[in-house]
């Protein structure tokens, strides 16, 4: 039956009421009574770093699943990690306080750090800075002076150099990062039962290079180090999930997320406290207005993501069925700086403009809040495929590209710097910009919203594959630890491809297939990028050699 005109044109006019009204609660919502900010604080300043497999990360997840079911959500934890038949984490790491002093010739505060998974100190372990001896023999000539001694590091030392240190007593090694910003990494152990025992300890530069020059002068060098450094076994590692379960088709699904675990060398806000804080309040907002969405809106923590798309892949491959029925999957993990678009494909753009028209409307000289908000924090759509890869790395939407789901990964735009707080010492919450962090929780919930209402599924025609997601949205592991030069090996993790091929701490990787490798982002790029086998070139104890590696992807 064809409705009369008039009657067509008010049911259009009503239809566009009601969902900008619904727009204009969420905008209310987020700006007036914004939580955001106070999400995130609990997740680093309260609650500090979450490294995957560590207490702190799963009390994260469990204070995360607390807020959704306050709010009415249907939540539960998804434990990925030991339904495995063999866990990627047997072993656990809490990283507790640390101090590390200089007392002689000068008293100085040092800024350092250990890989995760690396031991600490049993104690306070305060003994003379040493400079690397030369070879085998002139440690052995050191003899007992090795014994409760700090070793710092100079140029490449050779493996059996530091392995004759190690035997003769010595404390542990002092290294320097390549300047003034410790990266944090690590990989854990394959077995409990075989613990590593060396200490390595990176400090910035500034600070190394004051200590190795009161060695070379003679003077007595006193440092005191006290680093809380503690294993686990068979640690639990979880994703939360909460949902707004559709009221039309609540067996489809719209997924928004980010990854809540972090590295643990500060408080773990720019790498991901930003994304997760406001997918947690995207939530609250759409709890708080009443939102009555189509299909469920399945709000996703995911961890495991730093060691490479764990959680995220582990659920991806655990719920293939449902993945034809999950319309896309949108990703924050990029900082604090604000969602400012999304990449769509030709066949989803207009859909993507319906849903999206309310974060791009500008009307000039308007006081209406949602068009002064969007002429502040522009928004726009881009043509284009959908990738899982960008910039040498990869997030959790590459997971759900591997299964053949629209995965989005958010473009941000804005004056925070992420390299500044990206895996180092810096990234705390103060890095974190207020407003835009209200802005992306707005943004997230309209979307969401939207997606969920409309009528169809969003179509799969066009689309990329699953990119960096791999298989499954797994990253390919080397297996290895590096200084922060990018090619000196730190550690060797049990049982990966590194230590198949035979690599060494204290080998130089020089090249990976045809990559160069020159610091870390090439190391990234070169893993990425090789055959699944190939060969690395490396220098060890001063010898240029080769080995043949294969990797498990």
């Amino acid at each position: 039956m064809r409705l009369p005109a008039l009657v067509l044109s008010l049911f259009v006019a009503a239809s566009a009421w009601a969902q900008e009204s619904t727009t204009e609660k969420i905008v209310k919502e987020g700006l007036e009574n914004s939580k955001v900010m106070s999400h995130l604080e609990q997740l680093t300043v309260k609650g500090g770093p979450r490294l995957t497999s560590s207490d702190r990360c799963v009390k994260a997840c469990e204070w995360a699943k607390e807020q959704f079911e306050k709010w009415g959500l249907k939540a539960s934890l998804d434990e990925w990690n030991q339904i495995a038949a063999n866990p990627q984490f047997k072993v656990g790491f809490n990283r507790g306080p640390w101090t590390a002093l200089m007392t002689a010739p000068e008293v100085m505060e040092i800024v350092c750090t250990t890989p995760a998974w690396q031991p600490g100190t049993d104690g306070k372990w305060a003994g003379p800075g040493v400079l690397v001896p030369d070879d085998e023999d002139a440690a052995e000539a050191l003899g007992e002076k090795l014994k409760g001694a700090w070793v710092v590091l100079t140029g490449r030392p050779k493996t059996a150099v530091l392995d004759k240190c190690h035997e003769l007593g010595a404390f542990g090694f002092l290294r320097s990062a390549s300047g003034d910003v410790l990266q944090g990494g690590g990989g854990p152990p394959r077995s409990f039962d075989n613990l590593p025992k060396r200490v390595n300890i990176t400090i910035i530069a500034s600070q190394h290079k004051k200590i190795v020059q009161h060695l070379k002068d003679g003077s007595d060098v006193k440092l005191e180090f006290d680093l809380k450094n503690e294993f686990t076994k068979d640690p639990k590692c979880f994703n939360v999930i909460a949902d707004i379960v559709g009221s039309e088709k609540p067996d489809e699904f719209v997924v928004v997320g980010g990854h809540i675990d972090s590295w643990d060398g500060a408080q773990g806000a720019t790498d991901n406290g930003t994304g997760a804080s406001t997918t947690i309040e995207a939530a609250r907002i759409l709890a708080a207005i009443g939102a009555k969405p189509k299909r469920t809106i399945r709000f996703m923590l995911w961890s495991g993501e730093e060691q490479g798309l764990l959680g995220s892949g582990s659920w991806c491959r655990r719920n293939k069925e449902i993945m034809p029925n999950v319309s896309a999957c949108f990703v924050h993990d990029m900082g604090t700086n604000y969602l400012s678009g999304l990449t769509v494909t030709e066949k989803m753009m207009p859909l993507m403009e319906r849903v999206c028209e309310p974060l791009m409307k500008v009307v000039p000289d308007s006081d209406d809040a949602l068009s002064k908000l969007n002429k502040e924090f522009a928004f726009k759509l881009s043509p284009g495929r959908l990738a899982g890869s960008f910039g040498g790395g990869s997030s959790d939407h590459a997971s759900f590209l591997a299964q053949g789901v629209p995965g989005f990964f958010w473009a941000q735009s804005g004056k925070a710097v992420y390299s500044k707080g990206w895996h180092t010492q810096h990234d705390t919450y103060s890095l974190a910009v207020p407003e835009y962090q209200q802005r992306s929780s707005i943004v997230i919930a309209v979307v969401a919203l939207g997606v969920a209402n409309l009528d169809e599924l969003l179509p799969r025609e066009g689309m990329t594959g699953g990119g960096g997601g791999g298989g499954g949205g797994a990253r390919r592991q080397l297996g290895i630890q590096t200084d922060q030069d990018g090619q000196t090996i730190t550690s060797v993790s049990e049982g990966t491809p590194a230590e198949k091929a035979g690599l060494k701490e204290g080998d130089k990787i020089v090249k990976i297939g045809e990559t160069e490798v020159k610091d870390y982002e090439s190391l990234r790029s070169a893993i990425r990028g090789a055959p699944k086998e190939t060969t690395i070139k490396l220098v060890r104890d001063g010898k240029e050699m080769e080995l043949k590696v294969t990797f498990d992807r």
